[in-house]
């Protein structure tokens, strides 16, 4: 396949997780029943961005044209990608990056997150035969040309280990922090409790440290908050709430809270 062919096969694919199809809404329920963590409104969001951003064709081409990648790859390498299961697909970007390269990609997709990446691979083969040498999914990453792997700062260590030899993109812990003044706007609260809430916080890059002022007024922003009130029907939130609720009670330290 050129690389024609494969914008027009990730276009195809564009299509696909924007619609109603019963199989693809049959693996979104798989999804969420192998990782409660995969609400419906989270996947959804996810899958919104991947459609709008990263196949919408006029990135396709700005990104042919920045890494000038060529018609036909000569000489494809065989990558290996160790995906992360924090949030829906968290592995995407890398893996349309090595297909739209033209280069052969051996995943090792995350038990938490397998579901989706395993059904869109499956797809892309069913549409398009050729496109199925650029996948395959693995238990395990050997003879590799180049490695991406994406874990916590533990797992990052073997990864480093196992794939110094090689060329490798390795991914860490990532978190992020807000910086308030107290003049922030509702609006621009309103998106805070987005950067915090969104997949849970599970996010490399949801806020989860907050710096503020003496005497800050943290009521704005727990009304901001309540935007995502809906999160205490998950089970699991729930539980998690609960329990660090209940260590700040036993410890007696002070704490501000809109739950219920």
């Amino acid at each position: 396949m050129n690389v024609e062919q494969r914008v027009e096969l990730l276009e195809r694919l564009r299509m696909y997780i924007s619609s109603d199809d019963a199989g693809w809404n049959n693996a979104k329920e798989k999804a969420e029943m192998e990782n409660p963590w995969f609400v419906p409104a989270f996947i959804n969001y996810q899958l919104d961005h991947i459609a709008s951003e990263y196949l919408d064709r006029k990135n396709l081409d700005a990104l042919i044209r920045k890494y000038d990648i060529p018609a036909d790859t000569p000489s494809p390498k065989n990558v290996g990608i160790v995906m992360a299961g924090n949030i829906p697909l968290a592995g995407f970007h890398d893996f349309l990056a090595v297909f739209l390269s033209g280069h052969h990609q051996v995943i090792k997709p995350s038990s938490k997150d397998f579901t989706l990446i395993a059904h869109i691979i499956n797809k892309l083969k069913e549409w398009e035969p050729a496109a199925g040498k650029y996948f395959s999914l693995a238990d395990q990453l050997k003879g590799c040309d180049a490695y991406i792997a994406t874990g916590s700062n533990n797992s990052s260590r073997y990864f480093e280990y196992y794939f110094s030899r090689f060329p490798h993109i390795i991914r860490r812990n990532r978190t992020s922090a807000a910086i308030l003044d107290g003049n922030e706007t509702s609006t621009e609260l309103e998106a805070l409790a987005d950067d915090v809430y969104l997949y849970f916080g599970l996010g490399c890059r949801n806020v989860t440290k907050l710096y503020v002022p003496t005497g800050y007024d943290f009521v704005p922003l727990l009304d901001a908050f309540k935007k995502y009130s809906w999160t205490f029907d998950i089970h699991k939130y729930k539980n998690n709430y609960d329990y660090q609720l209940a260590i700040m009670i036993i410890n007696k330290m002070f704490y501000m809270t809109n739950g219920s």
